[in-house]
């Protein structure tokens, strides 16, 4: 039996050539998606990313660290005896002129301590007085017995002289005896008043060394009362200089010991500035090297005076003197940053500091072409570097684009954004 053939629909013929020619659409639309994105090797977002622009011309090499402003002279208080706080005048803060008092302790056993050794000094005084009047007294009567003596040799001596003249003439009233008797009395009375004499000078000296010692124990007993007296003195304890209180650490009573201290002071007219800088960037730091220091309400000029041999966590200390009239706002621990030029550098080429790029090194980093589409990676130069900019010697032009972000983690030469570069600005 013969089975006719009937011909398809032609409907049926119609929706599949439509299909067919979408087919070739989508396969066509695919492979020119897949072709354009070939060139890329990496797709990434744009969002996140940190850019600048290569720039020429005058570059400040600067270093920047953060700091506080601190007093040219810090002076703490302490107390030399045992005491207990009665008044605290003056607080942390307030500012205070020589001689104004901060606070007042007692000690009554050494109120009392001097009070004794005042009367010791009293009765040491007049006892003292007793003795030099004594001894003023028998040094009278030496004196007196030697011009006795004196007097005994001088009659002496004129009784033997006439003698001997009544002798010499021949006159025999004068007996040979009585002459003897003289000159032996003559010489008698020239050696007692010759030991007279010397006893005097024995007495005065012995006088002198009494005066002496005891002027040695008045000293003596002087200088401990005048010790006291200062102990006493210091129970009020004063400003030693004008200057704002920093720390007053006592409450009234409290009981303090010998030594302990009791306020600190610092000057409020002289300061100096403390900066930290990183450990990486103090090479280039010098002894006189011109500061900025911005205190967020004005500037003030410095220069630096020492810089720390000790790196403390990762950084260096370095001291900047001040120069010039200081502003309203300083004060001890104002926080301050710090820029210290170290050169400058005329017509070069630099850019913002990409992220963990350093100076005199070189790096590849990822370069926008000018559709700002694509970047691709590329070796770069660096030179000298600041707190905000880089130099660079060689790989970048003026005008081209450097993704400042880090981008380690891009593993391919080439990449493509989602959106220009173009589109973003």
């Amino acid at each position: 039996m013969d089975i006719v053939r009937t011909n398809k629909s032609p409907l049926w013929s119609r929706k599949a050539k439509v299909m067919s020619v979408m087919g070739l659409i989508v396969v066509s639309s695919l492979t020119l998606f897949f072709n354009h994105h070939t060139s890329a090797s990496n797709l990434v977002d744009k969002a996140p990313l940190l850019i600048d622009t290569v720039r020429r011309g005058e570059l400040k090499v600067t270093v920047r660290g953060s700091g506080v402003l601190v007093p040219a002279q810090i002076r703490w208080i302490t107390t030399p005896v045992d005491g207990r706080v009665e008044q605290v005048f003056k607080k942390a803060g307030a500012e205070v002129k020589q001689g104004d008092v901060l606070l007042q302790l007692s000690n009554p056993e050494l109120e009392e301590a001097l009070a004794q050794a005042r009367w010791e000094l009293q009765a040491l005084e007049a006892q003292t007085h007793a003795e030099q009047v004594a001894l003023e007294s028998t040094l009278l009567d030496q004196e007196i017995a030697v011009v006795d003596e004196k007097l005994s040799l001088e009659r002496a001596q004129l009784t033997l002289a006439a003698q001997e003249k009544l002798l010499a003439q021949g006159i025999v009233a004068v007996s040979k005896i009585d002459f003897e008797e003289v000159k032996i009395n003559v010489a008698q009375y020239r050696q007692r008043f010759a030991l007279e004499q010397q006893r005097l000078q024995k007495r005065r000296v012995n006088l002198a060394a009494q005066l002496r010692a005891g002027d040695a124990r008045l000293n003596s007993l002087r200088k401990r009362v005048a010790r006291i007296e200062q102990q006493v003195t210091g129970l009020t304890v004063v400003a030693t200089m004008d200057s704002i209180v920093q720390a007053m650490p006592l409450e009234p009573g409290q009981q303090i010991g010998a030594g302990s201290n009791l306020a600190m002071l610092a000057r409020n007219d002289q300061f100096f500035a403390e900066l930290r800088i990183p450990e990486s960037q103090i090479k280039d730091v010098q002894l006189g090297q011109t500061v900025t220091l911005d205190t967020r309400a004005s500037q003030i000029t410095g220069t630096v005076q020492r810089i720390d041999p000790v790196v403390s966590d990762s950084a260096v200390l370095v001291e900047v003197s001040l120069s010039g009239e200081l502003p309203k706002e300083v004060r001890p621990a104002l926080s301050v940053d710090g820029v210290i030029e170290i050169a400058t550098i005329e017509d070069t080429l630099y850019v913002k500091r990409p992220v963990m790029a350093s100076g005199f090194s070189q790096a590849s980093l990822y370069l926008l072409e000018n559709s700002g589409e694509q970047a691709f990676r590329r070796p770069l130069t660096f030179g000298h570097m600041s707190s905000q900019f880089i130099e660079i010697e060689h790989g970048a032009a003026e005008g081209e684009r450097v993704i400042l972000s880090d981008t380690s983690h891009w593993q391919h030469a080439e990449v493509r954004f989602k959106q220009s570069f173009a589109s973003l600005q």
